[in-house]
């Protein structure tokens, strides 16, 4: 009876270790940054596309970089971007 406590409790332990893992956000997905006027880069991961806006221009509106990439202190090579003049935030 013992051994099936200890069974039993190792398995949910490792059901609870597992879900845990399996919910927390990945610390490796990519971010998105809006670029501002004075070329200064905000973090826009988890903001809606509703809340900012991107005008017709050439310079650069979003870029999205890898999560460890901060583009404020290295901004070469972006996954994507997307064109036009960044507002909102």
């Amino acid at each position: 009876m013992k051994n099936l406590k200890f069974k039993l409790a190792a398995a949910a332990l490792v059901l609870g270790i597992g879900s845990a893992l399996a919910t927390a956000s990945n610390p490796f997905a990519n971010k998105t940054w809006g670029r501002q006027s004075n070329g200064v880069y905000v973090d826009l991961t988890g903001h809606s596309p509703d809340e900012y806006n991107c005008t017709a221009s050439s310079s650069v509106c979003t870029a999205i970089y890898p999560a460890t990439q901060n583009p404020n202190t290295n901004p070469a090579n972006p996954i994507s971007i997307q064109q036009g003049a960044f507002s909102g935030l």
